[in-house]
Formats: structure tokens, sequence, C-alpha cells
């Protein structure tokens, strides 16, 4: 296009945007910005298959908390209408008119003048003069749900398959591969012309080369190539397609030469040009993502030789903050295969520190990062913007600790890393145990027999409660081994990977542990504050007494307390209650008794006598050190890289101590457990991981299995 034909098309573009009150995306500021991105977080309960009806609820009310801050600006507007029309769609195939119907209205209310004036918007604040990589994925992937649902309901005037176009250019240009999948075949439906067709194949290629499909993708790029020469000029689609075929040219960027080098298996070539992508690109998630891709050529290649090397790759991940691209790709997936090189340098005769440090590193990626850091303010007054700050939390740079800080840092631990690792048939078990007073860990890697692997399957989650002595026993043998079954005293931090998290660590744990917590990584609870020992200490708690007899044991034994003078204790109903009451007096402990959900569509949520809560509520109060989830469920792992359950929320938001569910517990049990866990802790002032492990182990036999589902996490 030439110079006038841009400055006129600039000038299009600006009277456009002038005419429709349009935001840009690169313009939004604070909350602006993260109202944006939490819409992207409310659409993905939509993208969750099967949608569920709890699930719209939620999108509903969250969006009803929006309303409450004064005048949101044009553009959230749009794209809240635009979701909440999509909900209403949804709530008409469950049946539920009348809500259906309110999504609609209020959706029209935002945007009253249609799908086709708001598909403008859409395109233009998202305008592709903007540099759309450096706002993030998330940023930009509100704009592009929305205009996937608007594009379908538009009218004879919308050309969709230039809206599609837009979509795959934006989502491609974001590595947003899971909307660039979304947007790829209804653009070849809707292609009207040659060049919207050629667009199809080229961003066909694309997803395969995300993939991993050199093959495949090198030959639709060959396909795009020839059926991209016959696009003139007259084609709507022709710059577009101009543009896509110059960036697959021999010399079109770093891009294509490290794509190129992969392909051929170049480690060394593909680690330097990533590289030098990343160098290019501004700091945020696709510089993170190149970073990731760079050092994941390294590893495959066999190009760190030696623990020096492993830690140079941990300071090349670090500078441009890795755990950043956890939005765009499996980061999980790279840090598993550095831990395995670690592991097999050490077994090559080099020093096991390494091992520790990069274990602890990978704890970190899964929810450790989001513990201990200091958390902004503002963005806390809706649970879909806390939910998006959690995101952030976890995404939050972080360094590696060494063995030595952490013997420093946690004297009286055994601290113990477990990682589960290989494919179906050819699993492998690594534990890492650090000693107390002893900075060199302890590193050993079992392959897993079948009868290992049936035993550790019969000792995961809920099944773990019917689980034969002799399978706890083997696989109690094989986490502990280091530490010895009579060890008197002993104080166990574990570090499990997710696949590990939930199980009866009670149970596993050698017959003289003091206590055993488990934690996300070390770091974090080296960043955790310590629990304070109060005098008379202040107690919280938020109960359902109607349907749990666990909670209103519970609740008695705190009353009990209350009345012999041992604490002081608040009795609240409500979410705001407790708000409240955190706001205008210091507590020493909260407690929450409720039922909790498994699933019901996008993430772990507690049913408060007041309505659902989710775990992101608890981002907004100022929770004391010690938080008692007698909830199930309430402490399970993170089911994506970007969702996390209750305890995570609680740590992230300033408790050191959060003991929880982590799985659907007995509540009868669980209350019996926590009572007489609350008298030797607060009346026999025994610390609380002592206590609970005490009050477990004076449990009957028959019942200590089920009460394992109760743990203790972070720092014990």
């Amino acid at each position: 296009m030439g110079t006038w034909r841009r400055r006129l098309a600039s000038m299009a573009v600006t009277a456009v945007r002038r005419h429709l009150e349009v935001d840009l995306l690169a313009d939004l500021q604070g909350l602006d910005a993260t109202d944006v991105r939490a819409i992207t977080r409310l659409y993905q309960v939509l993208d969750r298959r099967p949608v569920y009806s709890d699930a719209l609820d939620h999108i509903v009310q969250s969006v009803d908390q929006h309303y409450s801050r004064a005048a949101p600006k044009p553009l959230v507007r749009r794209l809240l209408a635009s979701l909440l029309d999509e909900t209403g769609a949804h709530f008409q195939e469950l049946g539920r008119a009348q809500e259906a119907a309110q999504c609609h209205r209020i959706a029209t209310e935002l945007a009253p003048d249609g799908p086709d004036r708001t598909i403008l918007h859409l395109l233009s604040a998202i305008h592709s003069e903007q540099q759309l990589h450096t706002l993030g994925s998330h940023t930009v992937d509100a704009v592009l749900r929305a205009l996937l649902h608007e594009v379908g309901r538009s009218g004879r005037k919308i050309r969709r398959a230039r809206i599609l176009a837009a979509v795959a250019y934006a989502a491609h240009s974001t590595a947003n591969f899971e909307r660039l999948r979304t947007a790829v075949e209804p653009l070849a439906a809707a292609a009207d012309t040659p060049g919207y067709q050629a667009l199809a194949t080229f961003y066909r290629s694309r997803l395969l080369l995300a993939g991993g499909r050199l093959a495949e993708a090198r030959a639709l790029e060959r396909e795009f190539s020839r059926t991209a020469a016959r696009v003139g000029p007259k084609d709507r689609a022709h710059e577009m397609v101009a543009s896509a075929l110059e960036s697959l040219t021999p010399d079109g960027g770093a891009m294509d030469q490290a794509a190129e080098a992969a392909r051929r298996g170049d480690h060394v070539g593909a680690a330097g040009w990533y590289g030098q992508c990343a160098e290019e690109l501004p700091a945020g998630p696709f510089r993170a993502t190149m970073r990731l891709f760079a050092e994941a050529a390294r590893v495959q290649g066999g190009l760190l030789p030696s623990p020096a090397a492993v830690r140079q790759c941990l300071s090349r991940l670090c500078a441009d903050n890795v755990f950043a691209a956890r939005t765009i790709t499996d980061v999980e997936s790279l840090l598993t295969g550095l831990l395995m090189r670690a592991v097999d340098l050490h077994q090559a005769g080099a020093d096991a520190q390494i091992v520790a440090e990069v274990a602890d590193f990978l704890g970190e990626f899964r929810g450790g990062t989001a513990v201990g850091r200091p958390q902004g303010s503002g963005a806390y007054d809706t649970d879909a913007r806390a939910d998006m700050t959690l995101v952030d939390f976890l995404a939050q740079a972080t360094t590696p600790v060494t063995a030595a800080e952490i013997v420093t840092g946690l004297p009286a631990h055994h601290v113990v890393w477990v990682h589960v690792t290989g494919q179906t048939g050819e699993h492998h078990l690594t534990v890492v145990t650090l000693r107390p007073s002893d900075p060199v860990p302890l590193v050993r890697r079992t392959h897993l027999s079948t009868a290992d692997g049936k035993a550790l399957a019969q000792c995961l989650d809920e099944d773990s409660e019917d689980a034969p002595a002799e399978a706890v026993r083997r696989i109690s043998d094989l986490f502990f081994a280091d530490i010895g079954p009579d060890a008197l005293g002993t104080r166990i931090l574990v570090v499990p990977d997710s696949a590990t998290w939930a199980m009866p660590w009670n149970e596993l744990a050698p017959r003289g542990t003091a206590a055993l917590a488990i934690s996300m990584s070390a770091a974090a609870a080296l960043r955790s504050r310590p629990a304070r020992a109060a005098v008379v200490p202040r107690v919280i708690g938020i109960f359902d007494e109607v349907e749990l007899e666990g909670s209103r044991l519970e609740a008695r034994a705190l009353d009990r307390l209350d009345a012999q003078g041992h604490i002081r204790f608040t009795r609240v109903h409500s979410l705001a209650e407790l708000r409240d009451a955190l706001e205008t007096a210091p507590y020493d402990i909260l407690t929450i008794s409720v039922h909790g959900t498994e699933s019901d569509g996008f993430e772990y949520r507690m049913l408060l006598p007041d309505g659902p809560s989710s775990p992101a509520a608890l981002l907004r109060l100022g929770l004391p050190e010690v938080v008692v989830l007698g909830c199930c469920w309430s402490a399970k792992s993170t089911e994506r890289a970007d969702t996390t359950a209750a305890a995570l929320s609680c740590l992230a938001a300033g408790a050191s101590q959060v003991v929880g569910g982590l799985w659907a517990i007995d509540d009868e049990l669980a209350g019996r457990l926590l009572a007489d866990t609350y008298d030797r802790h607060l009346r026999r002032g025994v610390p609380l991981p002592q206590a609970l492990r005490q009050a477990h182990l004076a449990l009957p036999p028959d019942l200590r299995p089920g009460a394992a589902g109760l743990a203790l996490i972070g720092r014990g």
C-alpha cells in the first residue's frame, strides 16, 4: 500500500475511533485494563465443556459486580455485552428462559446499537498498527473472543472473512494458539476470495508448527506460497497475504530461522535463534515464551553438560521471567526436562545441589511464587478481577533458592521433593531429600515397577482411604527412604508434584514424625511469615451448622475454649460480615467450615451461608497467619496452569499456614479431628503442625486414612 493510501487508511481509522468512542487496548490503564483481562477469564468459563449452570450464574454475578463501579469505558461495556449475550444463549439451552432474557436485556442496554457496530468498535480497538504482542494474550483475547461471538450474529453487510482474518492475525501475533485454532476453520468456511482461502492455509500451518508437526507445516507453507502467488492486488486480503508470504522468506526473521533449525534437529541453531527472538521483544509473556523455547532446545539437544550450565539456563529463564509464559505455552514440561537433566548429571558424578534448586524452581511454577509476595491494591473489588490478579501472582518473577539457604531458613526440617515422570508403563520416581543442618541433598531416582505403580495409584486422592496397608508402607518407603521409619521428633516439609499432591501424607509419614506439612515450594515456605503465638488467640469463624455435623462439632469446640478463657471467639455468617470483621480487628486464626465444590465448570468454590464464593474472594480479605478450611477439596492442586483452589489463594493473600481438604473428606470426621487439634493447639499450647499430627495419630487406626484428607499446607 502506498504512502498516501496508508495516510488515508489511518485517517479513516481515526475517524471511526472518534465516532465510536473507541478505547485502544494499548491506551487502557489501571483497572480498565484489568477489567478487559478479567473478562477473558469469564470467557474461559464458556470455553470449558460442559457449561455448568453454576458457572453461568458465576458469570452473571461477576458482571453484576462490575456495575458497582461507575461508568465503565466503552470497550468494557461492549465486551460485557457480548459476554452476557453468549451467556444468555447458554442459559436458553439449559431451559432457563428467565435468566436468558435477563442476560439479553442487560446486553442490549450496554450495546444498544447491535452486533455490527460492536464489531467495528472491537476491530478498531485492536487495529493492526498496534504491537499487540506487547500487551499479552489475555488482554487481546477478550476482544478476540467477543469478535468470534459477534460475527456469528452479524448482519449481511459485515464481511465475515475480513473479521475472522483480523482475529487470526491478532491471535497469531500474540501467540494465542488456542484462539487461533478457534478462528481458522470459520475463516476457511467464510473465505469469499482466494486471498482469504490462502490465509486460512497459512494459519493452519502456524498451528501445525506450534504443535511440533513440522513436516506437515512445511507442506502447508508450500501450498500457501503457491496460492498466494496468484492473489492479485484487487483481492481484499492481498495486503495480509503479502505480509504472511514475506514472513516465510528465508530472511524472514529470527522466528522462521529458529523454526527451521528446530525442524532440522539443529538444537544449537534453534537455541540461538529463539534467544535472538527473545532479545528483540519487549519484556512480557511473548519474550518469556521465546526464552523458554531457546532453553528447551538446549535441554533437548543435550547442550547443558554441567551443573554450571544448568544454573546459567536457570539464570536466563529468570531474567526473562519464564513464568509469564504460563498463559501461552507449557512451562512445566521444560522445567521437568531440566530437572531430569540435573538428575542425569548427578548420577554421572556431579553434585546434587543443582537437583534441589531445579526441583524447587519447578515447585515455584506450580504456585509457590504466589506465596509471600506483596500484593497491589485496587484490583480486588470483584471476584473476576481478583481471580485475574491471582494469575498475575502465579506469573511473578522469582529466583531459585540454594540448598544452603533452605537449610538456614528451615533449620529443623527435612525437606522432601517428590516427582513422578514418564509415560504409560515407564514411570520414574525422583525423590530429593534435604536433611537438617546438611546442605548436601540426597537424590534417588527409582524406576516404578508394576507393583510400585499399583501401590501409588491406590494411595492417590480419595482412593487412599481404602488403600491396603502394604501399599501405604511401600509408598512410604519410596518417599522417605532417606529419613528412616523411626526418626523421632522429625519435622517434614514435602514439596509434591501435581501427580502426588493429594496423598494421605499423615499416613505415609514415618512413625516418629512430629509434624508434616506440604508446600508448593521450599522458597514459598521461606517467604511466609512464621505464625506467632498469642497469649489469648483471637479466632473468627464462619460455619454451615445446618447441613454439616462436623461444622457443629468444630464450632462447639471453639465455643468451649472461648468460655474457658483460652480464646476470644467471633462467629460470622456471611462473606461481607467476615470482611468487615477482619478490617476492624486483628485475628490470629480464621476457620471456614462449609461445603466445597470439586468442579462446576470454572473453579473451586466454597458454599458460604450467603452464597458461593470463589477462592479469588479470599485475596480481598486481610487474612490472619493461620487459616483452617474445613471444606472438601479446599487444598487440592491446580487443574490448570492459571487456576487454583482455596488454600493457595489464602497463602497468596498473606496466610502462612492453611489446613485444608485434599479431597472430599467426611465432614463429621473432619470436625472431630479439628476439635482435637484446637484443644491441643489453643488450650495446651502445642504448635499447630504438631497439634494436627498428634490429633491425627490419636484417632482410631481405622479412621486415620479418611482423616488424612486434611493436611497442613505452607510453613510447617
